[in-house]
C-alpha cells in the first residue's frame, strides 16, 4: 500500500522540488506555478523526469512501511485490554 502510494505522488514530489530550488545556486529555471513547472519539465525531459529517483524511493519506503503497519498493529493488540 504505502509503496504504491509512493509511485503514484512521486511526480507531485519532483514538481515540489523543483518549484523549492528555482533561483538557488547553480538552477536557471525559473516556474510561474505548479503547471507551468509540470509543463516545462514534461517538455523539456519527458515523462521519465518526473520519476527519476523513485527507486532509490521505493528501496527506503518499503521497510518504512513495514514497521509502521507492524507497529500499529503490534499496539493495536496490546491496548484492546484497556478498551
Amino acid at each position: 500500500g504505502g509503496v504504491m502510494a509512493g509511485l503514484i505522488t512521486y511526480p507531485n514530489d519532483t514538481v515540489r522540488r523543483m518549484l523549492q530550488l528555482q533561483g538557488s545556486r547553480g538552477t536557471t529555471a525559473v516556474y510561474a506555478g505548479y503547471w507551468d513547472c509540470v509543463k516545462q519539465i514534461y517538455t523539456k525531459y519527458g515523462i521519465q523526469r518526473f520519476y527519476n529517483g523513485v527507486t532509490v524511493n521505493i528501496i527506503r519506503m518499503a521497510p518504512n512501511t513495514a514497521v509502521q503497519f507492524g507497529s500499529y498493529e503490534l499496539l493495536k493488540q496490546l491496548t484492546e485490554q484497556y478498551l
